[in-house]
């Protein structure tokens, strides 16, 4: 038997390759950095050849840093972003356009219009998701319109459309497989999300050929093999970030939830196998697909968070690293009545307003870059504070314990923020590589290595933060808070 199970984790920020043991634990990784194209302030791209290009890389750094070779490998699960998507010319293989990422607000005229039409409450019934600007329908709308090459290959018939894990498993496999894992599938919000197929009304209405849509999938199925790194190796399991996630952390049942901070923050529920449409600004997702069943989540994101770190470092450049921002905010015990609504492109749940922008609120002259730093924290905490009380209200449930992960759950201080400010214990696992882990668990579910009882057990909590905060100063400053964020919305208009 192979000792390892190859997983491939391209997020918004970077690629991973990570080979995991027969007992789910990281022997190897290897990592790159991906270029973000800005070319204006509404949107935001990569470029698909270099995604693949480096997720093959990272796999093959990963496997030469203990000589393992592909005979060694069982099988590759693979664990994408979402929403982000590209389409490409099946014969030449080649991306017809920048892959537009899921932070891109282009088509945030188009979602307005939708909603002042009164097509907003019909396709969140049908899709389980609010009209936004990441709709991969809006997304491929925009491209027939406006990228030339991108209408002579869909006339031509010889465009394909496909998220990230779609793009990825086509590439590996030579264009023999055009799949997508319904958790993405579902994520787009083109899917029906009562029945897992495609929402054909949807798509036909904004002028998409349905020719351009992969077949979707289970996350823990055959997806094909590829040769890339020697030898034929299966792909077996696919599923998108935040449900890969979700699920690692052993959220099976209904009334469990996760938080994943990276660079957005995300908050999932798992609710079962029925389906029903919460309504106050979060979206109903299908959390993965195992044979014919499916699991649904309520989630809400902040597009923002390990983002806005990023700014600090690389705009406002008062920190030279991520992993400063924490010895930083410390060093002053509060923000000193500095707000920070980090709505750089918008604001999302529960919020969904494309035209916010970014706003720090209460600046005197005894502002120092330690309150900005810790303010750029408590946001991280507010944010997801606003998606928790829309959760427990929509849903009936009381949260009394958040699982987290993500590369910011590293972060102590901010974890406490979380806890005080939602009011609920925190639990950070021993391993934080929650989305990988979850890829390589279904890729392991579909060669029988292990069982749904098992995933339960994988992970363990390395440390647990309670609240600490009166519970009178917790709603004041989160009272001042939602003023700030008014403050913010409808800032800019589109044409």
């Amino acid at each position: 038997m192979s000792k390892y199970i190859m997983v491939i984790d391209e997020g918004t920020t970077g690629t991973r390759g990570i080979l995991f043991d027969k007992e789910f634990k990281i022997v190897s990784q290897d990592y790159q950095e991906l270029i973000q194209y800005t070319p204006d302030n509404i949107r935001v791209e990569h470029d698909a050849s270099e995604i693949y290009n480096k997720s093959v890389e990272v796999c093959k750094g990963a496997m030469q840093k203990i000589g393992a070779t592909a005979e060694d490998i069982s099988c590759i699960g693979i664990a994408t972003q979402r929403n982000t998507c590209v389409i490409w010319d099946k014969n030449t293989g080649e991306p017809l356009y920048h892959a537009i990422v899921w932070q891109d607000t282009r088509t945030g005229d188009v979602a307005e219009k939708l909603k002042e039409n009164g097509g907003e409450e019909k396709i969140l019934r049908e899709t389980g998701k609010v009209i936004a600007p990441h709709n991969n329908g809006l997304i491929l709308k925009w491209c027939m319109e406006n990228v030339p090459e991108v209408k002579e290959a869909i006339e031509k018939e010889t465009a394909l459309y496909g998220t990230m894990d779609t793009w990825l498993i086509w590439k590996l496999t030579e264009g023999k497989t055009h799949a997508v894992a319904c958790s993405n599938a579902s994520s787009s919000g083109c899917v029906n999300v009562q029945k897992g197929v495609w929402n054909e009304e949807f798509i036909q209405n904004l002028g998409v050929p349905l020719k351009l849509f992969p077949t979707i999938a289970s996350e823990a199925s055959e997806y094909g093999v590829t040769k890339v790194f020697g030898k034929e190796i299966p792909i077996t399991g696919a599923i998108a970030d935040q449900q890969s996630a979700l699920f690692a952390q052993g959220c099976l049942e209904a009334g469990t939830m996760k938080c994943t901070n990276g660079t957005g923050s995300f908050m999932d529920i798992t609710i079962g196998n029925t389906c029903k449409i919460a309504s106050g600004g979060v979206d109903n997702l299908i959390a993965w697909k195992l044979n014919d069943t499916l699991t649904y989540m309520v989630e809400g994101f902040v597009s923002v968070t390990g983002s806005a770190v990023q700014w600090l470092r690389d705009g406002l450049k008062i920190i030279r690293s991520s992993g400063e921002i924490e010895a930083l905010a410390a060093s002053v015990p509060d923000t000193n009545g500095v707000y920070f609504v980090p709505a750089l492109v918008g604001l999302t749940s529960p919020h969904n307003d494309p035209s916010a922008r970014g706003t720090i609120i209460g600046i005197t002259r005894g502002t120092t870059d330690a309150h900005i730093a810790r303010a750029t924290l408590e946001c991280i905490a507010f944010g997801i504070k606003d998606i928790l009380d829309v959760v427990e209200k929509e849903c009936e449930v009381k949260i009394d314990r958040i699982n987290v992960d993500g590369g910011a759950a590293q972060n102590n201080l901010l974890l406490q923020m979380l806890a005080d400010y939602c009011n609920a214990d925190v639990a950070r696992p021993d391993t934080l590589e929650a989305t990988a882990l979850g890829a390589a668990l279904m890729a392991a579910l579909s060669i029988n290595q292990i069982s749904l009882e098992d995933v339960k057990h994988i992970l363990t909590p390395d440390a647990v933060f309670h609240p600490q905060m009166d519970a009178t100063l917790r709603e004041e400053r989160y009272s001042i808070w939602k003023e700030a964020v008014d403050r913010s919305l409808k800032w800019i208009k589109y044409a």
